[in-house]
């Protein structure tokens, strides 16, 4: 594909990475296709980029404009699911959301759930190790991961990884695959773990008086024993911002909100939140029970739609997906008043706070503000690496974050890494510029 109109639809992603026109595009129709487009990129030694949904957020599918974009997004069927067995085979690009709706149809549970799992591939998700927030409880992409179908820079396709929960025949290359945002190798196909389905689910808003006493309240929620099935933060600077659609939960008491969701066997959840408020050191303001499922899914529908909501008619943007240690969330969230205002922006977090991963937006609504965006994001990440955190929990690094890289990881990890990029892709034309690439 050569046209320069079709090609934009692969220019870019959600990031706010700027778009590269590439020089082509192929989308292919089987592994075949896959492998014969490699292999003739590693004779001509031409950039390829592989490609999902493009629902990514850190310019990680970002095309090189000498080069080709491969779209997995055609080869979308479930090969097979084994539940006596507890997995499932798909093709790399089949839409999470309906696989786990397909799951759900046969009495199973496919846990990781992206915000955009209503567009990401599963093979995408595979690429970045995506999250969500039911993370908190049942983990992320990489939990998941049995084994990997992918082919090599030079067109050889691979068979990695197991069909039963332990093995440790060797090195998990099925694993170092996860994350490796399609610089190492591209995923054609996956096996997937499956769970039976939970029986019942409970979800709540609890408002609170302050960020304080939310901040407190995700702290004290790993204390109190308890395993809640997510555990969902907003400000009150988020909440302003996204009240401003109707619908969204909102009372100008509130200075923060959680969204929590138990589930388990039938009054379980309900055990569980009681026990929950209960050991808390300062109450919510209310507890606001999801009654029947019709207003839980509204509930997390407006949660997903709050990145959306609290950039609406913004001037600009950064986001930064950081995690730190639990304890330390009201530490970091007592940090963005301040930094807003010293950089002159709207600083602002919700997220999955239950794990420590909190989406900290930095936006502005003059275009002239957004000139320390930049040193704002800077002073974010510097934050979280001194709380004991991490750069990227769930976005991956892509072009947004590897300036950052070094300052978590350290010069000997970097070499290490970068000698395996050279066994894998000696010739450098997967993803590059992805990750490891520089100038740092």
């Amino acid at each position: 594909m050569r046209d320069p109109g079709a090609l934009d639809a692969f220019s870019g992603d959600e990031s706010v990475v700027a778009p590269v026109r590439p020089l082509a595009a192929v989308r292919a129709r089987s592994v075949a296709d896959v492998q014969a487009t490699l292999s003739w990129a590693s004779q001509h030694g031409v950039p390829i980029t592989a490609r999902g949904g493009g629902t990514g957020k850190a310019g990680g599918c970002v095309p090189d404009a000498h080069g080709v974009v491969l779209s997995l997004a055609e080869l979308d069927s479930i090969r097979s699911v084994e539940a006596r067995h507890g997995w499932a085979e798909v093709d790399a690009g089949v839409i999470t959301g309906p696989f786990r709706e397909a799951m759900e149809e046969q009495r199973l549970f496919y846990p990781p759930d992206p915000g955009a799992l209503d567009a990401c591939t599963l093979g995408g998700n595979v690429a970045t190790n995506a999250g969500g927030p039911v993370a908190l409880k049942y983990g992320v992409t990489r939990d998941y991961v049995l084994g990997v179908e992918a082919v090599l820079a030079d067109g050889t396709k691979l068979e990695l990884g197991r069909r039963q929960p332990k093995g440790v025949a060797g090195y998990d290359l099925a694993r170092l695959l996860v994350g490796s945002e399609g610089t190492l190798a591209v995923i054609t196909g996956v096996r997937l773990g499956v769970l039976p389905r939970p029986r019942e689910i409970l979800a709540a808003l609890l408002p609170f008086a302050s960020i304080d006493d939310a901040a407190d309240a995700v702290a004290r929620s790993r204390l109190l024993g308890l395993r809640p099935r997510a555990l969902e933060f907003f400000d009150r600077t988020a909440l302003q911002r996204a009240a401003r659609s109707p619908g969204f939960p909102q009372d100008p008491a509130w200075g923060a909100l959680l969204l929590v969701e138990f589930d388990g066997e039938p009054g379980e959840p309900e055990a569980a939140l009681l026990r929950f408020v209960e050991g808390l050191d300062k109450a919510p303001l209310d507890v606001q029970v999801a009654t029947g499922e019709a207003r839980r899914r509204d509930l997390w529908r407006l949660r997903r739609e709050t990145s959306r909501l609290v950039k609406a008619g913004a001037a600009g943007w950064i986001t930064e997906d950081v995690a730190v240690p639990v304890g330390s969330v009201p530490e970091l969230v007592a940090l963005l008043p301040g930094l807003g205002e010293r950089f002159g922006l709207c600083a602002l977090a919700y997220g999955h706070a239950g794990d420590g991963n909190l989406h900290v937006n930095l936006i502005w609504d003059e275009p002239e503000a957004g000139e320390q965006a930049e040193a704002a994001a800077d002073a974010v990440i510097e934050a979280a690496l001194r709380l004991g955190g991490t750069i990227s929990a769930e976005h991956g690094i892509g072009l947004a974050k590897r300036r950052f890289l070094p300052r978590e990881i350290g010069d000997r990890s970097l070499q290490l890494m970068r000698a395996l990029k050279d066994q894998f892709d000696p010739k450098g034309i997967l993803n590059p510029g992805k990750v490891l690439g520089g100038p740092w």
